[in-house]
């Protein structure tokens, strides 16, 4: 991006540097936020697994609609003013909680009411704060996204460590901490530079039209985004609710164990972000999408056997790392080729592809590990996982794809 001033755009400018601060963060409030709602549910209330899945489609769903206009305001709005103010209401939910803790004591209706909130928040949150990214980072798109990925994930273990320190700590602290991420990460936020909207504002019905419009006349945005939608709803709800019953009635876990579960899986994650920032630019980043399908496959087969405790995090660190290849290269291709203009509106219904597929796939996968056992439930993401690589490699432009920055 010629003429791009150092203190706003680059991976090595100050304007990152903010913004990775502010991210981080972020991302340290909402991982607490993952671990503490998951945990108050099946660890302290101690409610079976379809009250689990019925609890995050209820927290998430919401949310859809919400990150719809998240991405319609992050392309009318000043990124950095919008930013500030979520942050500063994120704060205010966890207080609120801590609170009814300390008075009352936790009950199913305010721990969901709790994950409602901060799921909307976040909603409105994501498609600005990811836009903004390739303003920020210049040309270097995919090395930006992922080294954002590496730092904010290495945060977030971080937070899943507090959150195993549970029982010692306390629910109450744990929820002002989170609190205190949001309200410290506004000090990052106020130093980024002015981000106004890139295109003047039209009607909103006009403007949705054209963020649509955008996804579908983009075939490898609407190839990443539809192959997107199809393995997260049968592979989020094995992570978001199959995991952690299999945590608490195949392996007799404690909050301790559940901590160390999450901290193997992102440890993965990292690992696989380290890889790519030494790979990257990556020349053909589609066929590398559908080669971590298989991988997944064989994946979940293993889990299917119940192995011993430190297989099961050995084979859990592997699944780190296929979903954080996965998760990268769908973002960074999506970012790549998205009309600047419209860039937070297709990232939001990116992010839609996600948030869909969580709640239905965590009540429906809820609801089968509950009738049957966590194990069955992971059945439909080995033959999910199967038709994507078919499809993907036969019905859509993926193995060809050739990222712009590796054209250069």
């Amino acid at each position: 991006m010629p003429g791009t001033n150092r203190n706003t755009a680059g991976p090595n400018g100050t304007g990152f540097t903010w913004y990775l601060a502010g991210s981080s963060l972020w991302m340290g409030g909402m991982s607490l936020q993952g671990f503490l709602f998951t945990w108050m549910l099946v660890g302290i209330l101690e409610r079976p697994a379809d009250d689990v899945g019925l609890a995050r489609g209820l927290a998430e769903f919401p949310a859809l609609i919400i990150l719809l206009v998240g991405g319609l305001l992050g392309d009318r709005l000043d990124g950095r003013k919008l930013l500030l103010f979520l942050h500063a209401a994120m704060a205010l939910p966890p207080l609120l909680l801590a609170l009814l803790t300390v008075r009352s004591g936790l009950d199913y209706v305010a721990v969901v009411a709790f994950g409602m909130t901060l799921a909307a928040l976040q909603a409105l949150s994501d498609p600005a704060r990811q836009s903004m990214l390739s303003t920020l980072a210049g040309v270097d798109t995919q090395r930006a996204i992922t080294l954002t990925s590496l730092i904010t994930t290495l945060v977030g273990m971080g937070a899943f460590y507090l959150g195993g320190q549970l029982d010692r700590l306390g629910l109450p602290l744990l929820l002002t901490l989170q609190a205190g991420c949001f309200l410290i990460g506004m000090v990052a936020i106020q130093r980024l530079p002015p981000l106004p909207p890139e295109i003047s504002a039209a009607p909103l019905r006009t403007e949705f039209r054209a963020g649509l419009r955008a996804v579908i006349a983009t075939p490898i945005v609407r190839s990443m985004i539809g192959l997107n939608l199809v393995s997260s709803l049968f592979n989020a709800g094995a992570y978001i609710v199959v995991l952690p019953v299999m945590v608490k009635t195949v392996y007799d876990g404690d909050a301790a164990f559940f901590s160390t579960v999450l901290l193997v899986f992102t440890a993965g994650s990292i690992g696989s972000n380290l890889l790519l920032l030494r790979l990257m630019p990556l020349r053909r980043p589609g066929r590398v999408f559908l080669f971590m399908q298989p991988v997944r496959v064989v994946i979940l087969l293993v889990l299917l056997l119940e192995p011993a405790r430190d297989i099961f995090l050995v084979t859990l660190f592997v699944w780190g790392v296929s979903m954080g290849v996965t998760s990268t290269l769908v973002r960074t291709t999506v970012q790549e080729c998205a009309p600047s203009g419209y860039r937070s509106q297709v990232l939001s219904w990116l992010q839609l592809s996600f948030m869909i597929a969580a709640p239905a796939s965590a009540t429906l996968l809820g609801a089968l590990a509950a009738w049957t056992s966590p194990l069955i439930a992971l059945w439909p993401g080995i033959v999910v996982s199967v038709l994507i690589l078919a499809i993907g490699g036969l019905a859509t432009g993926l193995p060809r794809y050739e990222a712009p920055i590796a054209q250069r």
